[in-house]
C-alpha cells in the first residue's frame, strides 16, 4: 500500500461510493470517512453517498502540496521537527539513490534527530560549497 495515495487514479468525470473511493486508491474506508471529516465534500442528497472525482482529485492534490516544505539551500528535512534545519557541524553524508538522484542525510542541530534532503547529482559539487560533504563510497566531491 502506498504511503500518498496517487490522484491519477481517480477519474475526474466519475463518481464513487466510499468503498469505491478506498478501493481505487488502495486505502481504508476508515481513511476516506477521516478525509471526509477533514473537508472531503460528499453528494448527500441520496444514498449511497457519493464522491465527485474531481472533487477527490483535488482534495489529494491539495494535501500533497500542503504537506510539502520548503527548504533553504544550507537546509536538510529534519524528520522529528518536521521543518528545514541546518545540520549538525554542516557535516553530510551524500549516498547515491538513483543515475540521477543521491541523498544527503545529517544530524539535526537542534534536536540531533535524523535529516534528510533529495538532490540531484548534478547539484553536488554546487551543495559541496555549503556542506562537508562525505560520498557514500569514501571519495570525496
Amino acid at each position: 500500500m502506498a504511503k500518498r495515495p496517487s490522484a491519477r487514479r481517480i477519474r475526474a468525470a466519475r463518481t464513487y461510493t466510499i468503498e469505491e473511493a478506498a478501493q481505487a486508491l488502495g486505502v481504508s474506508t476508515g481513511t476516506i470517512r477521516a478525509w471526509v471529516r477533514d473537508g472531503l465534500p460528499l453528494m448527500k442528497a441520496r444514498r449511497p453517498f457519493l464522491i465527485l472525482g474531481d472533487a477527490l482529485r483535488q482534495f489529494l492534490t491539495a494535501r500533497a502540496t500542503g504537506a510539502k516544505v520548503a527548504l533553504q539551500p544550507g537546509q536538510l528535512y529534519c524528520f522529528s521537527c518536521k521543518v528545514g534545519r541546518e545540520p549538525m557541524g554542516r557535516m553530510v553524508d551524500c549516498i547515491p539513490q538513483t543515475a540521477r538522484t543521491a541523498r544527503l542525510v545529517g544530524l539535526c542541530a537542534h534536536c540531533g534527530g535524523t535529516c534528510n534532503r533529495m538532490v540531484s547529482r548534478t547539484k553536488i559539487d554546487q551543495l559541496a560549497g555549503i556542506f562537508d560533504l562525505a560520498l557514500k563510497d569514501g571519495s570525496e566531491p
